[in-house]
């Protein structure tokens, strides 16, 4: 990994040297100086000149994300932004998870705020626990996959306090600024762009393929109608059975149903299946249509838009049907009067999600966890009797037909279903006077709303007590906004400032219900049909926030400049009002250097000090109702009691960084450090039970975040004909728990399924993995017990889920009309737990538990005994691989490290003595995401395949689908 990221630089530095060599004095062969200051979209969509401003910020072009056939507007940031990490969704239109600059919260809130057209979008975690935690659950995603790509002009990302502090509390992590497409004065635009794309599994847990299933080498026996046959141990869900024998004949699990007659009694060789797991997943498609008119009609512009997009996934009936609809239209109203309004609206329809992690309805789970290897999967397709009753390998016995542990994975995906729909709406009106030339003062109410509806079945006949669940979600977000702008040049002075007030308001609304003790009708899934009592769960929750803030800029010379925000907030959930000061700075040096190497140079500095919010009513101890005895409600504390006087976790950035274009802007640096410190952090502390309670939430900790961020942009060749650019970025962060609570020295954040724990350790970084780790002696050897087992270690640090560093390359050529972008991405470093290595290992399935002969001659573990000669104890087989449960958590500890390639794009402009005057254009283009990937700890694996939501809870390998790699294509019309 090192000799490549060091190639890396040298090629990148060996392209700087080429540049020097191979400049060019043509017109048009070099970037303006003026394009490379530029101008850029600041926090609250205000457009600055970059050259004035004292933090980070980094602009990507919406055709990065659209030429790619991205589908999730946030996902298509991976590996082009220096800072930014993201964690792709790990099902089809999952969550993504986007951090920057690491973790600054224990329990609070890390991820940026998303912003689209001026409008905040609610980006709420919504998966319960026991999805995060790789325990089992469906990820219904999260507002990313709400924003359609089509519409996408550029994002800005604003990468700490100072750029973001004028958002306050909410943007403590920084933001993401999407700026959507508008129609242009003078022009009209009528475009349509039609793709479909082919997903495929890519990586996945490799299974052994020798053995079947079972517990022992040899099949049992039974006598059938005055037959004897060989019977399997169909009970069992592991791989430890016989090694495959076509001599050898037995009666599959589908041989006791008179009513399949072809296959009643009727033995079989014990061989390797035809059909094997993968034969179960299909091709996943995904088609999406847009189709967008922009026209200008005198002084209004307008420009619709309409996207539809179908997909269905690799796991069969799962499918997601999204509707997107936009209206982006401005006006002068008169010379001094200015209207614009944006209005977007969403409708997804999400059928059968997978689930995911460790969970009764996991398919993963049942392919890669637990299992038999000898099953075909054709023949498990025929899932259900005449009588409705389901059909499963995993039978009781021989003679008793329901399911042990197992269902059939064709009865989970028919029978086990669920249905998700949700109704989005999101934009901003406004207008704008302009009291002078220098004067301006603009109006604007920002809006998003959205309603969402979840059920899910479970049959009767399943494995699980049969049950329907039914949940609505109401989510609204109003704010009020208003500013004064005062902009004036004096002599050599400049003076940019506004000041404005918001009003926000904030309502959710939950309700659950759900059957208790199993439905009393099949097939009749309705809230009245349980054995019991349905149990009703809703939740309501109301808060405000007022604010005030305001900026001065001054500039000097045009070289010189100074900038100092403030933001006052008053929150209806806290008892005190927050101020949010930022002061940032920036020196043009280029403007006093006479270099002719040199076309533009700028160090930048900057502080903020930004308090994160809580949630409403953690100030607040309410009680809980619980199901009714005897007739009568019960009524009972919460787990944890809460702080009147609870604090808003407080932020401090400072950072300074350097921006620099040379050789005729041929080359384009720049460089951040950052220094971060987050105190009165918020946690739930343990207490003593005799209180009432198990948990105080309190204010305690403080954790540090320093690192740099690099990007490098070079353009060895640039003509009339060909041009090649080539962008490194680099970001490295380095964070540490300084303290918690007193002598707590642990905080733990979930447990993993049946093993490890993720924990913040003081004088370590977030997201620990504690488990049990090998006892070396003292040089380096494993140590083995008496009985030939590794001795594990008390619980001690495997490890943390954040990564070393993260770097992201592309080379963009463009040859006349033909062109060709890719993109590699690389993570180093970073933990995961894996339960499907954990339990796949213990029962039998990963190939990793058939090697070298080992379940005929057994296994001696490498490592010393006690006393310190080589171990010699001989193992069988699976006894070993029960050790990867019971003893030593380490062997399921895997490095999170990768390099991707993560997507190509080739595209091709047709000529227009092709296309005729009915067209002004047609771009055809072809893309691949997520191609290749290399260097992977477990082959098996994909460490971005980890996690299961967008919240603080990462790194818990539950039980992961295949992850895939996508192929398709674009035909873009312009008339």
């Amino acid at each position: 990994m090192k000799k490549l990221t060091a190639g890396v630089l040298i090629l990148v530095l060996s392209s700087s040297f080429v540049v020097v060599q191979a400049q060019q004095t043509k017109p048009g062969d070099t970037l303006k100086t003026q394009e490379i200051e530029g101008v850029v979209v600041t926090a609250l969509g205000i457009k600055r000149e970059k050259k004035a401003l004292g933090y980070a910020s980094q602009e990507i072009k919406g055709d990065i994300i659209s030429d790619a056939g991205q589908t999730n507007a946030v996902s298509a940031l991976s590996g082009n932004v220096a800072g930014v990490q993201v964690t792709a969704p790990s099902t089809m239109g999952g969550s993504t998870r986007i951090t920057m600059r690491g973790i600054s919260s224990i329990t609070g809130e890390n991820r940026p705020l998303i912003i689209v057209d001026g409008v905040p979008l609610d980006n709420s975690n919504v998966n319960d626990i026991d999805t995060q935690r790789g325990a089992g659950g469906r990820d219904y995603g999260d507002a990313s996959f709400d924003i359609n790509p089509d519409d996408i002009e550029s994002v800005t990302v604003l990468k700490g306090g100072p750029a973001a502090a004028l958002y306050g509390s909410r943007a403590g992590n920084g933001a993401i600024l999407y700026t959507t497409k508008s129609a242009k004065k003078g022009k009209t635009d009528v475009q349509f762009n039609t793709g479909v794309s082919f997903e495929e599994i890519y990586i996945r847990p490799k299974l052994q393929n020798q053995y079947g299933g079972g517990s022992q080498f040899t099949l049992p026996t039974q006598s059938i109608n005055g037959t004897t046959y060989n019977i399997q141990e169909y009970q069992t869900d592991a791989s430890w059975g016989p090694k495959y024998d076509p001599n050898l004949m037995y009666l599959p699990w589908y041989a006791f149903d008179p009513e399949f007659s072809a296959d009643y009694l009727k033995p079989v060789p014990f061989v390797a299946p035809k059909n094997d797991v993968d034969s179960f997943f299909k091709t996943g498609v995904a088609y999406t249509n847009n189709l967008s008119v922009a026209k200008s009609f005198g002084d209004t512009n307008v420009r619709l838009s309409y996207t539809n997009t179908n997909i269905s996934g690799i796991v069969p009936t799962s499918k997601i049907k999204k509707d997107n609809f936009s209206i982006n239209l401005n006006s002068k109203l008169s010379d001094k009067l200015k209207a614009d309004a944006v209005v977007n609206y969403v409708h997804t329809e999400g059928f059968n999600r997978p689930e995911v992690g460790y969970g009764d309805n996991s398919v993963a789970q049942k392919f890669y966890q637990f299992g038999q290897r000898n099953l075909d999967f054709v023949k498990l397709m025929d899932y259900k009797l005449a009588d409705g009753s389901q059909r499963t390998w995993n039978r009781t016995s021989w003679d008793n037909a329901a399911p042990k542990y197992s269902d059939n994975p064709y009865w989970t995906i028919f029978e086990n279903t669920s249905a998700d729909s949700r109704h989005r709406f999101f934009g901003n009106a406004g207008l704008t006077y302009n009291i002078d030339k220098h004067f301006y003062i603009t109006g604007k109410v920002y809006a998003d709303l959205y309603s969402q509806n979840i059920s899910s079945r479970v049959a009767v006949g399943s494995q699980a007590i049969s049950n329907y669940t039914l949940e609505k979600r109401n989510v609204s977000e109003f704010n009020y906004e208003g500013r004064a702008h005062y902009n004036n040049n004096f002599g050599d002075f400049s003076l940019n400032a506004f000041a404005g007030f918001n009003i926000r308001d904030n309502k959710m609304s939950w309700l659950r219900g759900t059957t208790v003790g199993g439905l009393i009708i099949p097939g009749l899934y309705n809230l009245n049909n349980g054995i019991e009592n349905s149990l009703a769960t809703n939740y309501d929750s109301h808060s405000s926030v007022k604010s005030v803030f305001g900026s001065v800029s001054l500039g000097y010379k045009d070289m010189l400049f100074v900038e100092g925000t403030g933001r006052n907030d008053w929150f209806s959930m806290l008892n005190d009002d927050q101020f949010y000061p930022s002061v940032t700075g920036s020196f043009v040096f280029s403007k006093v250097l006479n270099a002719d190497w040199l076309s533009f140079g700028k160090i930048r500095a900057g502080w903020s000090n930004i308090a994160l919010g809580t949630d409403p009513y953690n100030r607040l101890t309410y009680t809980e109702i619980g199901l009714p005895f005897n007739g009568s409600p019960q009524y009972s504390n919460p787990n944890t009691s809460n702080d009147p006087n609870i604090k808003p976790e407080l932020k401090v950035t400072q950072e300074i960084g350097i921006e620099a274009s040379l050789f005729k802007n041929r080359v384009s640096l720049d460089f951040t450090y950052y220094d971060t410190k987050s105190k009165d952090l918020i946690i739930a502390l343990p207490i003593d039970p005799a209180t009432g309670y198990l948990f105080k939430r309190i204010n305690a900790g403080e954790m540090t975040n320093k690192g740099i961020e690099a990007m490098v942009n070079v353009v060895p060749i640039r003509n009339e004909n060909f041009s090649w650019n080539l962008t490194w970025n680099f970001a490295r962060n380095r964070n540490r728990l300084v303290n918690l609570y007193g002598d707590l020295q642990n905080y733990v954040l979930t447990n993993a399924p049946f093993r490890a724990q993720l924990v913040a350790q003081v004088g370590q970084a977030y997201g620990t993995i504690l488990g049990t780790d090998f006892v070396y002696d003292g040089n380096g050897n494993k140590v083995v017990d008496e009985n030939g087992f590794y001795k594990a270690s008390d619980l001690k640090s495997l490890g943390s889920i954040l990564p070393e560093y993260n770097m992201g390359f592309r080379n963009t050529l463009k040859y006349k009309s033909l062109s060709l972008s890719f993109l590699i991405d690389i993570q180093q470093g970073g933990k995961y737990f894996s339960t499907t290595h954990m339990w796949g290992m213990y029962s039998g399935m990963l190939e990793e538990s058939a090697l070298g002969g080992n379940r005929e001659a057994g296994i001696v573990l490498a490592g010393v005994k006690e006393d310190g000669t080589q171990n010699d104890i001989l193992l069988d087989a699976q006894t070993w691989g029960s050790t990867y449960y019971n003893t030593v958590d380490a062997q399921n500890v895997f490095d999170a490290s990768y390099i991707k390639l993560r997507d190509v794009t080739i595209g091709y402009e047709l000529p227009k003595s092709l296309i005729g005057n009915v067209f002004e254009g047609i771009r055809i283009s072809a893309f691949a995401r997520n191609v290749f990937a290399w260097n992977l700890a477990n082959k098996g694996i994909d460490p971005e395949n980890t996690s299961y939501g967008s919240g603080n809870i990462q790194g818990m390998e539950g039980g992961s689908l295949p992850s895939t790699r996508t192929f398709g294509f674009n035909v873009n019309f312009k008339f």
